[in-house]
């Protein structure tokens, strides 16, 4: 008698491997550290490994700060090089270094003092940290691009089937809110197309009776509930403007505060003024570290996730041959 077999097979879940370029690997580290993908999903190693470094760059927001942080790498690099786990920070520590300076010579911020308007280096200010308006607009339009990646790469993991056009509508549905706070026409359309997609198409299972199309209308619906986290997803990359100001404003003052001393206490002005730089930057630098790994951190794996990465894996560990010494009397 042939014995019955149930409908529902269980979904094994491999450990999941990620296999990167040792250049970017850094990524993978931070992958490691917070939570690992699961084996169908995609590795956001890369990914990650850049936009860690932009956001970390935007809140530290000076060129001389990123020099001290150069300095501080260089110091411990001799102690990373020991390990592969520390030769992928080490080359994370450079890619921040690089960025960060980059960014802070477009912000022409160099300990918090500006060149003058006529010397070489002004001309690569292109950014002002003191125009809300525009830094607004630029955290903004990174935090659309990062969340577009990442609805963009779970479209392509998804390619040749129904369920990559969920994704693809929260693409049209974040550039069709661009449109409608810009007054463009056809935001409104955009968006109704965009949400439409996410309804139909973010539970795709086959239809074989009628529970199973209440179900993904149950999905359709739970799934347009998103649009108030991915309006407030948005707006949480306002943090890298907010925290770049308050790490500039902070080496401004301590400059005009050292700069005030010295000119009303003739002599000891001097001793003061030094002590003022010093305190003022060495504080001002490791809460601007701090805040720059924290929240560049965040933004990558708390708005960045939710959007790419849906399943939660365990990572691959190797089999490994262990030899034991018997016990002999």
């Amino acid at each position: 008698m042939p014995c019955s077999t149930s409908r529902w097979v269980p979904r094994i879940s491999p450990p999941t491997l990620l296999d990167n370029d040792e250049r970017t690997a850094g990524g993978a580290e931070i992958v490691h550290f917070y939570q690992m993908p699961g084996y169908r999903s995609w590795d956001p190693s890369r990914v990650i490994f850049f936009s860690f470094a932009a956001f970390f760059a935007m809140i530290l927001a000076d060129a001389g700060y990123a020099l001290l942080l150069l300095g501080a790498l260089l110091f411990f690099s001799p102690r990373l090089k020991r390990s592969r786990t520390g030769l992928r920070v080490r080359t994370l520590g450079f890619a921040l270094v690089g960025f960060a300076f980059a960014y802070g010579v477009l912000a022409g911020s160099y300990f918090g003092w500006s060149p003058p308007p006529e010397s070489w280096l002004s001309h690569s200010r292109l950014l002002d940290v003191n125009d809300f308006g525009q830094m607004m607009q630029l955290a903004i339009g990174i935090g659309l691009a990062h969340l577009i990646v990442a609805n963009a790469t779970v479209a392509w993991h998804h390619r040749g089937r129904a369920a990559m056009l969920a994704p693809l509508g929260w693409i049209v549905a974040l550039l069709a809110g661009v449109m409608l706070f810009y007054g463009m026409t056809g935001g409104a359309v955009a968006m109704t197309l965009g949400l439409i997609g996410v309804f139909v198409f973010t539970d795709t299972r086959p239809i074989r009776e009628p529970l199973d199309l209440l179900k993904r209308v149950g999905g359709g619906l739970y799934a347009l509930t998103d649009v108030t986290r991915a309006f407030g997803d948005v707006l949480s990359y306002l943090r890298l403007f907010a925290l770049g100001l308050a790490s500039a404003s902070l080496a401004v003052t301590f400059n005009q505060l050292a700069a005030d001393a010295a000119a009303a206490f003739p002599g000891l002005g001097i001793l003061l003024n030094a002590l003022i730089l010093i305190v003022g930057h060495a504080l001002n630098f490791v809460l601007a570290v701090v805040s720059g790994v924290v929240h560049g951190l965040r933004l990558n794996l708390i708005e960045f996730y939710h959007w790419g990465i849906s399943d939660e894996g365990y990572p691959f560990t190797a089999f490994a041959k262990t030899e034991t010494t018997p016990w002999s009397n």
